[in-house]
């Protein structure tokens, strides 16, 4: 079987020796790094939640604003076309009646015009018929 002496005592010395420096010089060491590494990936995840979130929240500001300047600018476009249409009814009333009064005054000259001729017609037939009548007179 086995015997216990005091070897083994040393070796179990050694192992926790070996046990301690490993510790010391590897063991520590490495879950010290593997626990910083941890704790940044942990971080950098809550930054990205964070920025996320932010993220979210900046593009349903702009979709809301992108809609409120879509609302205003659909008014201002109705607005703009209510004056147009306004300014346009003015503009054709405007000719319309620059329009009738053309009309009316080339009325009123085609009347006088008419009367001009009509008093010429008949001072020159009157002429006419006095020299017709003198023709007829002198045979």
């Amino acid at each position: 079987m086995l015997d216990i002496d005091a070897s083994l005592f040393v070796v179990f010395a050694i192992v926790w020796i070996l046990l301690f420096i490993l510790r010391r010089l590897y063991f520590n060491p490495v879950t010290n790094l593997v626990s910083s590494r941890d704790n940044e990936v942990e971080s950098n995840l809550k930054v990205r939640q964070d920025a996320l979130g932010s993220y979210e929240k900046n593009i349903g500001e702009i979709e809301q604003n992108l809609k409120t300047a879509r609302a205003a600018a659909r008014e201002t476009k109705g607005r703009f076309v209510s004056e147009a249409q306004k300014e346009k009814e003015k503009l054709v009333s405007s000719m319309v009646k620059e329009s009738r009064l053309r009309v009316d005054k080339a009325k009123g000259e085609l009347a006088a015009q008419l009367e001009r001729m009509k008093q010429e017609l008949e001072t020159e037939s009157k002429i006419l018929s006095e020299k017709i009548e003198q023709r007829l007179l002198d045979l």
